[in-house]
């Protein structure tokens, strides 16, 4: 698993997976096909043996979100779990995949339907946005605005600020297209044979879109505040969000596809990743009933929910295997669905919205409690979801290891329980703290939004090998420029370095981190 799939990055503008004019008449081919295969890497599930999940989510986000922890000895230890960055192809492969598998079949819709069928064209955008902002929330800039425009190597990186006013373009275009279809007619469904997400159903693609939308305003709350503002408000308007479980988003097994959770072959087949320790104080300090659905009770003596702190070093697997392992879903299947986003995420983001001041179609209270139980019910424990609301006691709990000594006292003292009398950023916390816990298992936005406001507060890394250029306090906030490009795209990726200040570091703050 730690040899690189990929060599040059010579493909980046060419599409690999072409085929025949004549072929791309047949039953919507041109479009369907490229559309099937981008879905499948939002997050990386084309590779069967998850692989590239494993270095683009799991030993990424998942890890420094505080949901997981890796439990291998890779590299005696000195690899990106303990922050050194330049092990192996590690900081690569998010980009690689984007680069060389979304992208293209992005560039392939665009080609044969951006005038032709304008429908299809803005589920392909909502996909790309959809991945996108993912990749430049891992390393910032990213040649991004020229893709498919040029044969070049040397394609030329934008900031991350232009990038995300990209995504706001491109989703309210994509948002204008299907409210005019959906209001002449609210049942349409297209490229149902195709679509790995909704079946075809565009009223859902409209709600993904607004809360995507959504979404990515509120990331840019501290560094665009008006804007910021005025996205979210016009996401939350028409009142096309996310709001039923049944609306959730994200890849599943079809009749004609099968698609393989990579998390569960990381967890079940590799044996590499455990509960972290954060999250383990987190819901055994709440009592929380979803436990149960997140992890597996730990083989030791006793049984119970246990983890292990992320950034060990020297390690023994054997002592960690025995703990908690992620359950990945309702089941422990290998075909249980890849979710992208989650009515429960999207409660909790107007929840914050409202705290804020803006118009969200409700208080910040009632949709806080909405978020809860609302995931209560993504998981089968909705009738446990008003007690918990009300727990106005519980706290998260210290840290006892119960396979090394790395124990930790409790990072907080944050309730459930809503307070409107509190202040807003203990508010805050109580918002992201819940909404951490309910997105699970996606450790990618989770990290993100940890970078955005500080929260949930999770336990640092054991072990800095960072060199100094991370603080262990602060966390990591992104991954560094992948190898190759410094290799074959050297001018722009230098330009792309002096974007974030002068310095390629996992320490340095992407445009958005702006809240401290």
């Amino acid at each position: 698993m730690l040899f690189s799939c990929t060599g040059n990055y010579d493909a980046y503008n060419t599409d690999k997976s072409k085929v025949g004019a004549e072929a791309l008449q047949y039953d919507n081919l041109g479009i369907g096909g490229f559309l099937q295969k981008m879905q499948a890497d939002v997050l990386p599930t084309s590779d069967e043996g998850a692989n590239e999940f494993q270095r683009a989510q799991n030993l990424v986000g998942d890890i420094y979100s505080g949901y997981m922890a890796g439990i291998e000895s890779w590299n005696a230890c000195n690899n990106g779990t303990t922050y050194n960055l330049y092990f192996s192809d590690w900081t690569e492969t998010a980009f690689q995949v984007a680069f060389r598998k979304v992208m293209p079949q992005w560039h392939g819709i665009k080609q044969n339907a951006e005038t032709s069928d304008p429908v299809a064209f803005a589920v392909a955008q909502i996909t790309k946005v959809m991945a996108m902002h993912r990749i430049t929330d891992i390393y910032g800039p990213l040649p991004y605005l020229s893709f498919g425009k040029t044969n070049s190597l040397t394609t030329p990186y934008d900031s991350q600020e232009d990038i995300y006013k990209s995504f706001f373009a491109d989703l309210n275009a994509a948002i204008k297209v299907l409210d005019e279809l959906i209001a002449v007619n609210p049942n349409a469904k297209l490229l149902s044979k195709f679509d790995l997400v909704y079946g075809g159903d565009m009223s859902k693609w409209l709600r993904l879109a607004n809360s995507l939308k959504l979404r990515l305003a509120m990331r840019i709350v501290y560094v665009e505040p008006a804007l910021a503002k005025q996205y979210a408000e016009e996401a939350a308007a028409g009142g096309m969000l996310l709001t039923l479980n049944n609306h959730n988003a994200g890849v599943k097994t079809t009749t004609e596809v099968s698609i393989y959770n990579p998390l569960y072959i990381t967890t079940h087949s590799y044996h590499s990743n455990r509960m972290n320790a954060s999250i383990e104080m987190f819901q055994t300090g709440y009592k929380d009933p979803r436990q149960g659905k997140y992890f597996t009770q730990a083989d030791i003596p006793g049984g119970g929910f246990h983890g292990v702190r992320h950034g060990i070093r020297n390690a023994s697997q054997n002592i960690l295997k025995p703990m908690s392992a992620p359950n990945v879903a309702l089941t422990t299947s290998e075909t249980a669905p890849v979710v992208w986003m989650t009515a429960a995420e999207v409660y909790f983001l107007r929840a914050e919205g409202a705290m804020r001041g803006w118009n969200m179609g409700g208080t910040a209270e009632s949709l806080y409690n909405q978020g809860i139980a609302t995931s209560f019910e993504q998981w089968g424990v909705a009738s446990a979801a008003a007690a918990y609301s009300a727990d106005s006691k519980s706290t998260p709990v210290a840290f006892e290891d119960k396979a090394l000594s790395h124990n930790a006292s409790a990072t907080t003292v944050i309730t459930i329980k809503w307070d409107e009398a509190a202040a807003d950023e203990k508010k805050l916390e109580r918002i992201i703290t819940q909404k951490w816990l309910a997105i699970y298992p996606d450790g990618q936005e989770a990290w993100s939004e940890f970078r955005r406001t500080g929260y949930p507060k999770i336990l640092p890394v054991v072990t800095n090998n960072s060199g100094g250029t991370i603080d262990t306090g602060v966390q990591i906030r992104r991954l560094v420029f992948p190898a190759p490009e410094y290799a074959n795209n050297a001018a722009e990726v230098a330009k792309a370095v002096q974007m974030i200040g002068g310095k390629d570091t996992g320490g340095v703050k992407l445009w958005w981190d702006r809240k401290n």
